[in-house]
């Protein structure tokens, strides 16, 4: 395989370049923050995004909170304008707290030829086949990788870039149709939101929703390629506090009770299911950060799964397993709550407006291709919105291996997200009728 290059020495169409560039843009969510946006450097991005919006002459703002708002009013006559729904496309722009996010250096590896790929910062890291299946179907492609010390931001980076690339293209058709005395091709008002915090699962805490305006919605945030998710797990968090009895240890017979002991006995129970052993609409338990000494601990689970029976049951089995071990060390103080986090949006789709699932299948058949309906194993925003009442299903971004120093996606897989994206808008076009 060629050599990897710095993303600056290489020639890419212009979306690549753009989420290189925003790739760049340090603005790690911090899910211990209290807060809102959990860290002030994503409002680096979001301004960015502003100034570029506002150069393109396209109306945008970002409210207090860091969310960015701006609009790309219909070119259809108003009585048709008004006849479509106005649809917003939403992308997140911070990245996951669970790998390394500042500093990214983005690396094209040119024609990938399905061998190894190796990381020009560690060389230690390698991704395969062997790890990652998807590599096989990418040979040919040009594929992009941090340098092996960060995580990409493909999670959502990729998103962010593919709307503001529409938007680029669509102001420069629209005015060019006009200088030619043209009609715009028809399209619906576009609203465009890039949220904060969506990784710590608050992307949509502070969102106002009459702000927005928008009837349907997409969140630009999948992985892979040609899949539109319309189902997500349902989600919560429990949290285990332990208050134990602390002493010096030489002097601990009969008065130490070791929180952080607690803590461990609770997580050994929490056996199968786990994400690791589990895939398709499997659901699990995910211990996912333990905390704290012998005196305080605290342990994070997260409990996932996409029937609410089978989430009932999660919740029974931590809080008996919680009971268990307050049984076993009785000098400890244990406290658990579960907080519930989002719920498959499937129901809250089709409840208040089924087209948003049918015209994203009919966009991609326009391409040429059959959407997979995909559940996706993760939260979006799109879960959110939709449960307050704004379908809201998630398209594909062309990225894999999320949320790890091995993320990677291609520049043709942004280039189709983009070409999807282009379709799904001129699709909505043609309810106008």
């Amino acid at each position: 395989m060629t050599s990897p290059l710095p993303w600056r020495d290489a020639a890419l169409p212009p979306v690549a370049e753009r989420f290189c560039r925003y790739a760049e843009v340090y603005t790690t969510s911090d899910p211990s923050a209290s807060a809102f946006p959990s860290t002030e450097r994503q409002k680096d991005l979001s301004r960015l995004l502003v100034d570029e919006l506002t150069a393109l002459g396209v109306e945008a703002e970002m409210d207090e909170w860091g969310y960015v708002f701006a609009t790309l009013p219909s070119p259809l006559p108003s009585e048709q304008a008004a006849a479509l729904p106005v649809v917003a496309l939403v992308a997140h722009v911070d990245t996951s707290p669970d790998a390394p996010g500042e500093h990214v250096r983005p690396q094209i590896h040119p024609n990938y030829d399905g061998s190894a790929v190796t990381f020009p910062a560690d060389a230690s890291l390698v991704l395969d086949a062997d790890r990652q299946p998807a590599l096989a179907a990418h040979v040919g492609h040009d594929l992009i990788t941090s340098d092996g010390t960060t995580l990409l931001g493909s999670d959502d980076k990729a998103g962010v870039a593919a709307i503001m690339q529409l938007a680029h293209d669509l102001v420069a058709a629209e005015a060019d149709a006009v200088a030619r005395g043209e009609r715009p091709a028809p399209r619906p008002t576009l609203r465009l939101l890039f949220t904060p915090d969506e990784e710590i699962g608050k992307g949509t805490d502070e969102l106002d929703l009459e702000r927005l305006g928008a009837d349907i919605a997409y969140t630009l945030d999948g992985s892979g390629t040609d899949r539109l998710n319309v189902e997500t797990f349902n989600a919560a968090e429990a949290v285990l506090t332990v208050e134990g009895v602390g002493v010096h240890p030489g002097y601990a017979k009969d008065v130490l009770v070791n929180a952080a002991r607690v803590a461990a006995a609770f997580v050994d129970g929490l056996t199968d299911p786990a994400p690791e052993t589990t895939d398709g609409r499997e659901g699990y338990l995910h211990p996912h950060t333990i905390t704290g000494t012998a005196e305080h601990a605290t342990v994070r689970v997260l409990l996932r799964d996409f029937d609410d029976a089978g989430m009932e049951a999660k919740r029974a089995r931590v809080r008996a397993l919680a009971n268990t071990v307050a049984t076993r060390f009785p000098g400890a103080t244990v406290d658990l709550a579960v907080t519930e986090s989002y719920r498959n949006m499937r129901s809250y789709i089709e409840a208040v407006d089924p087209r948003a699932i049918s015209v994203a299948l009919d966009a991609g058949r326009a391409m040429g291709i059959d959407l997979e309906l995909e559940p996706v194993r993760g939260g979006t925003d799109g879960a959110r919105l939709s449960e307050k009442g704004l379908p809201c299903p998630n398209v594909f971004t062309g990225g894999y291996d999320f949320h790890s120093r091995f993320e990677w996606n291609t520049v043709q897989n942004l280039e189709r997200t983009l070409a999807y994206t282009h379709a799904l808008v001129a699709r909505w076009g043609t309810e106008a009728g």
